[in-house]
């Protein structure tokens, strides 16, 4: 008796669902919450996308901020150390001795060496035509060596290299002689001084003019010692400037 009244209802509520449209209802209601349910993963979605390429966007600028002030980190660094050689000269160029000459004048800086085992020989940065010898001075304007272009480079051979000859006058006498190198000690070699000058400790040594590089006058060094060799003498000269210590020099083009 039960369970016919019990189907007697169940079939009546179908009955009413078919005329209310029940069905629909709860379809309708179905569909809704399965959209919101799409719409929600959809947007969730959109979000979390959007946050994604939002923190790769953020790790390519700071990528980028990173590279810039490396870049700008390595141009300050460059700036300091040519500020600083710009400072160095102008701090040499006010002990000059010797009044640069217009349009005879060429201040130059050392690149490198041509051997990194040899320190008495050095690239510069002038641009001079080939065929003659040139003067070498350091900035307070004592002689460093000469210069030469060969292969369009100009080299400088400083008072150290054995090639960097130029004739010298020795003291009051002015007995005349040849550059020729240094020393272990750095003091620079004179050499082919006749037998019968008397040379003393102390007697300055100045270029001679005689040898078409150099004028006459600039300042060398002083005696610290001379030999009496079979034919002729030689002087033992201590520099003026420790020229392997410099980075500019100056060349002057005419006498």
């Amino acid at each position: 008796m039960n369970k016919k009244i019990a189907f007697l209802g169940f079939m009546i509520l179908v009955l009413l669902g078919y005329i209310f449209n029940f069905d629909k209802l709860i379809s309708n209601l179905f569909l809704d919450t399965t959209n919101n349910a799409r719409g929600n993963y959809s947007n969730t979605l959109t979000i979390i996308r959007d946050n994604i390429n939002a923190h790769f966007h953020q790790v390519e600028i700071i990528k980028d901020f990173t590279t810039k002030k490396d870049k700008n980190t390595n141009y300050k660094i460059l700036y300091e150390k040519k500020q600083n050689e710009l400072n160095q000269l102008k701090k040499e160029m006010q002990l000059m001795n010797l009044d640069p000459i217009p349009n005879q004048t060429i201040y130059t800086k050392a690149l490198n060496y041509i051997k990194l085992n040899d320190f008495s020989k050095v690239i510069l940065d002038a641009n001079l035509p080939q065929g003659r010898l040139y003067p070498l001075f350091t900035p307070n304007g004592f002689s460093a060596g000469i210069v030469r272009v060969y292969n369009n480079l100009t080299i400088g051979y400083l008072n150290t290299n054995k090639k960097s000859n130029y004739a010298v006058f020795i003291g009051d006498i002015s007995a005349p002689g040849i550059t020729s190198g240094t020393d272990e000690n750095g003091y620079i070699i004179i050499q082919h001084i006749p037998k019968w000058y008397n040379i003393r400790v102390n007697d300055e040594v100045i270029t001679s003019g005689m040898d078409e590089i150099f004028p006459y006058g600039v300042k060398v060094g002083r005696v610290v010692d001379s030999k009496v060799l079979l034919h002729t003498k030689m002087a033992i000269v201590k520099p003026y400037a420790v020229v392997t210590s410099k980075k500019y020099f100056y060349i002057l083009l005419q006498k």
